[in-house]
């Protein structure tokens, strides 16, 4: 297991948590610490008359507590991890678990096979072809008014869009959600991310306008492009994959570095970003994970942790979405990558990735011997051959990347974004950090 302390905070639900939990980790707090190569368990007295029993999956984090806290994990999961991470020998290694460690992971297996035998389950075929014509005729519709009211836009101009940012494309957002084209609803509502009280934002809603024109007129014609094409166009329209058939496909076992973990929110709905990247394949992977309301996380994934797991990609012209099929404890660490040392490469890569995929918005990058300068006003990142580009961080992560580097040069990686760089995580020679609020 990868973690070191800084990463075991990352998984405590608050800055409270994270406190009680490191005032836990300590052996006299424990009346029971054991573990095996799948799980840590242990006692902790609480105020009750009978310990709490915790219990940690080793195979794919997950925790669990019999106290009586909603918080997930609780301080108790967070205090065992820790005292795991530093204080390896206040464990004893045990061949045979307590009977609540082995129903538990007992149980998580069941649930797992269960999973798998759904992905299994046949599927009414005509039903189904019922489904996607019914729902094919909405969409064709609503792309017909998206269409018209992309016509209107341009010949009434865009010069009072500032004035009414929000209710311009409220309506024909709606309409898309209703004809059950959610990938153009996202792409109208990306509009809202243009700031209109800059310099250049009529070229940057220009731009979104034309893509979606772009796509809805890819769409249309469809059937006279290539297979992996017209595929990518119907997931930005919004025709979904099921995981199911996903996870069905073949996978790419390797061992994966976590490079970075992002939450974005859009009204209820809390989206969870994770890129990874394999050592062996040198290919990167995307999970995104959805969150309605105060539903919790999925995933116990920081940035730095390595996995072994059996990774399977979403089909497209440029596969990039991924599922974890499997996951498995780390092994032995790999031998260091070799990452890019110019922004001349990285230009080459993002090239070749929209020539075969000309809508991809965001094109995940690793790059070495940067230096991050400040400079009339502007931050910007600056290569071994003297190349500069602009950076899209926020000033306060461009000031937390300066005082962690301390001026000197550096690795990073980051994501190619709507030609803008954005890093994520960087690193010398001694350590890394995650630059990201």
């Amino acid at each position: 297991m990868q973690y070191n302390r800084e990463q075991v905070f990352q998984l405590a639900p608050d800055d409270a948590s994270a406190k009680a939990g490191r005032q836990l980790a300590t052996r006299s707090k424990w009346v029971t610490a054991k573990y095996n190569p799948l799980a840590l368990w242990g006692e902790c007295q609480g105020s009750g008359k009978n310990p709490y029993q915790t219990v940690i999956d080793l195979t794919n984090i997950a925790f669990k507590c019999t106290c009586p806290s909603r918080k997930f994990p609780c301080k108790h999961g967070i205090g065992l991890l820790l005292l795991y991470v530093e204080d390896r020998e206040a464990f004893t290694i045990s061949d045979e678990s307590p009977l609540y460690v082995s129903e538990w992971l007992g149980k998580r297996q069941v649930r797992e096979a269960t999973h798998e035998a759904k992905t299994e389950k046949p599927v009414d075929e005509i039903a189904r072809a019922k489904r996607i014509e019914s729902r094919e005729k909405k969409v064709n519709g609503g792309i017909e008014e998206l269409r018209a009211w992309l016509s209107d836009v341009v010949r009434t101009g865009i010069m009072h869009v500032p004035q009414q940012a929000y209710q311009f494309h409220q309506n024909i957002t709606a309409r898309m959600v209703d004809a059950q084209a959610g990938g153009l609803a996202g792409q109208l509502r990306q509009i809202n991310q243009i700031n209109f009280f800059t310099e250049g934002w009529q070229g940057q809603l220009l731009k979104r306008l034309s893509t979606i024109y772009m796509i809805t007129e890819g769409y249309r014609n469809r059937e006279t492009l290539p297979d992996t094409t017209a595929r990518d166009l119907a997931t930005l329209i919004g025709w979904a994959i099921p995981k199911e058939e996903v996870l069905q496909s073949e996978p790419v076992t390797d061992h994966w570095i976590v490079l970075s973990v992002t939450m974005s929110e859009e009204g209820n709905v809390t989206t969870e970003r994770i890129w990874l990247y394999g050592f062996r394949t040198a290919r990167f992977a995307l999970l995104l994970n959805f969150y309605a309301g105060n539903q919790s996380y999925q995933t116990m994934l920081v940035p730095g942790i390595q996995i072994d797991a059996d990774i399977v990609y979403y089909p497209a012209s440029v596969p990039m979405r991924a599922l974890i099929r499997e996951q498995r404890p780390a092994g032995s660490y790999p031998a260091k990558i070799t990452i890019p040392d110019s922004f001349s490469a990285i230009y080459k890569t993002i090239t070749a990735t929209l020539s075969q995929s000309p809508f991809t918005e965001q094109i995940p990058f690793m790059i070495e011997g940067i230096k991050a300068v400040f400079e009339n006003g502007q931050w910007f990142l600056t290569d071994v051959e003297g190349q500069s580009v602009r950076i899209s961080n926020p000033e306060h992560e461009c000031w937390k990347m300066l005082a962690f580097s301390g001026g000197r040069r550096f690795s990073a990686f980051g994501v190619y974004d709507q030609q803008q760089f954005d890093l994520h995580f960087i690193s010398t020679d001694q350590q890394g950090t995650f630059i990201k609020s």
